[in-house]
C-alpha cells in the first residue's frame, strides 16, 4: 500500500489481466520427522500462524518470528503437546517456503534442541531464516556450530545458569537474552525478549532487537476473539507483505476466500473481467489493489454483521476522500499514504483494540502512527476535515477549507464522490 493510486477519487478501473496461476497444494505433513501422523489440514488452518514483530531501539520493524497464533505449550506441557505444536510450526513453515519469503526482513523460527538432528533446518533454510533454539549440552553446541559451518544462522538462547552458549558467545551472530538478564558485553546482536517497560529497554545496547509487550503486546486481549485475531493477522499482511504472501494466507484460511472473491469481483475491486479464484484475483488486481482489497476483507470479517460492514465502508470512503484531498493540494506525505491511514483509521472500532496496540502490532510508520494517535500532523487535520465531513460540521469544513486553500465546493464534491464510490462495498459483503 505505498504507490500512488492513478484514478484519485476511486479504486475501480480495469486490473492488470493475466492467466490463471496453478494453486500449490497446502502441505499438511512435515518431512523428516519420524513417527508423527500427518496434520490434518483442518488443524493446520485452524491455527495458522503469526508473524511477530521485532523492533529495534527506535521502534523500527526489524524482524518477524514465526509463531502459532494463540499457542503456547508451557515449559511443563505434555512432550506429545509440545512436539504436535512445533510439528505444525514446521509443516507451516514448510508451505511458506516452497514459493520462497518473500520478506525482505529476518524470520526468526524457534526450534527445539532435537530438530537439530534432523534435516529439516538444511531441507527448509532460506536466507532470511534465522534458527533459535536453547544449547542445552556439548552435543548439541558441536551440532549447532557444525550447521552454522554449512551455512545456516542461529541464535541460541543465552542461559545465566548455563555456561555452555556464555563459553561460546564469540561463535554467534545473534543471541536471545530475556529483559530481566544483564545485558552481557559479545559482539552478537542480541534478541531480547520479554520488554515491558521503557527503563527496561534503555539498559539494552541500540544494536539489539527487542519484543515484547512495550512494543506489540504479549497476548491478544481476552475479549478478542480468533476471527478478529485472523482479521489483524491478514492486515498486517495486507500492510507489508507480498502478494504471495496473500496467496499464502488465503490457502491456509479458505474460509475466507469466498467474501475475498466477492470484493475484489464487486465495483471496488474494479477487475476487468471477473476473476476465478482468490490466487487468480490477486495477481489480475496487482499489489497495490491486492492489498487493499485485503485490508477491507480485515475490516470486514469473513461473515460481517451490520457493524461491520459499516466499519469496512466508512474506511474505504475515509481512505478514498483523504486521497484526493490530497491530490486537490492538501498537505500529506503522498496520496497513498493518506489511503492507507485512512482506511486505518476504522480499524481499532472493527479489530477491537486500542491505538496504541495496533500501531505496535502492525509495525506502522511514523507518519501513520502520529496521524492515528492524534497527534499534530498533515495526516491527522486530514483525518479530523474526514470527520467534519462525516458529521456535517459546516463550522469545521469552512474553517479547514480556508487553512488548506482548498475550495468547500470541491471538498463536499470529493466526499460525496468517496461515499458513492464506497456504497458499492456494502453490496459484496452482504
Amino acid at each position: 500500500m505505498t504507490s500512488d493510486d492513478p484514478h484519485p477519487s476511486r479504486i475501480v478501473g480495469g486490473g492488470i489481466n493475466t492467466r490463471e496461476s496453478e494453486q500449490p497444494v497446502v502441505v499438511t505433513q512435515m518431512l523428516g520427522i519420524d513417527n508423527s501422523d500427518p496434520i490434518r489440514e483442518e488443524a493446520l488452518r485452524a491455527r495458522f500462524l503469526s508473524f511477530d514483530p521485532l523492533f529495534d531501539a527506535a521502534s523500527n520493524l526489524v524482524a518477524h518470528q514465526l509463531v502459532l497464533r494463540g499457542r503456547a505449550a508451557p515449559a511443563d506441557a505434555p512432550a506429545e503437546l509440545r512436539q504436535m505444536e512445533e510439528d505444525m510450526l514446521l509443516t507451516g513453515l514448510y508451505s511458506l517456503t516452497q514459493g520462497g519469503l518473500d520478506d525482505k526482513l529476518p524470520l526468526l523460527v524457534r526450534i527445539s534442541p532435537g530438530v537439530l538432528f534432523s534435516e529439516i533446518p538444511q531441507q527448509l533454510d532460506q536466507p532470511r531464516l534465522i534458527w533459535c533454539v536453547a544449547i542445552d549440552n556439548e552435543q548439541h553446541l558441536a551440532r549447532a556450530l557444525a550447521l552454522q559451518d554449512a551455512g545456516l544462522t542461529f541464535c541460541p538462547t543465552l542461559n545465566r545458569n548455563d555456561t555452555i552458549v556464555q563459553d561460546s558467545a564469540s561463535a554467534w551472530h545473534y543471541l536471545t537474552c530475556h529483559a530481566d538478564d544483564t545485558p552481557p558485553r559479545v559482539a552478537a546482536r542480541l534478541v531480547v525478549e520479554g520488554v515491558r517497560h521503557a527503563h527496561t529497554q534503555a539498559r539494552w545496547p541500540e544494536s539489539a532487537w527487542f519484543k515484547g509487550s512495550f512494543f506489540s503486546g504479549d497476548t491478544q486481549p481476552a475479549e478478542v476473539s480468533h476471527e478478529q485475531a485472523v482479521q489483524l493477522d491478514l492486515l498486517a499482511i495486507a500492510l507489508r507483505e507480498s502478494v504471495e504472501t496473500l496467496v499464502q494466507f488465503f490457502r491456509l484460511n479458505p474460509d475466507m476466500s469466498p467474501r475475498m472473491l466477492a470484493i475484489a469481483n464487486s465495483k471496488v475491486g474494479g477487475l476487468s473481467r471477473p476473476a476465478e479464484s482468490v490466487a487468480h484475483a490477486l495477481v489480475m488486481l496487482g499489489p497495490q489493489r491486492a492489498r487493499r482489497v485485503a485490508a477491507l476483507l480485515a475490516l470486514a470479517g469473513k461473515q460481517p454483521g451490520e457493524s461491520m460492514r459499516h466499519y469496512a465502508v466508512t474506511a474505504l470512503t475515509r481512505a478514498l476522500f483523504m486521497g484526493k484531498i490530497t491530490r486537490l493540494g492538501a498537505p500529506a506525505e503522498s496520496a497513498a499514504t493518506a489511503f492507507e491511514i485512512g482506511l486505518l483509521s476504522a480499524a481499532p472500532h472493527a479489530l477491537s483494540l486500542p491505538v496504541e496496540t495496533l500501531i505496535r502490532k502492525l509495525g506502522l510508520p511514523a507518519t501513520s502512527a502520529r496521524a492515528l494517535s492524534a497527534h499534530p500532523s498533515p495526516e491527522g487535520t486530514l483525518l479530523q476535515l474526514t470527520h467534519a465531513c462525516e458529521n456535517n460540521d459546516v463550522d469545521t469544513l469552512a474553517a479547514h477549507a480556508q487553512k488548506l486553500e482548498i475550495p468547500l465546493h470541491q471538498i463536499s464534491v470529493a466526499y460525496l464522490d468517496a461515499m458513492i464510490t464506497a456504497s458499492a462495498l456494502d453490496e459484496a459483503l452482504h
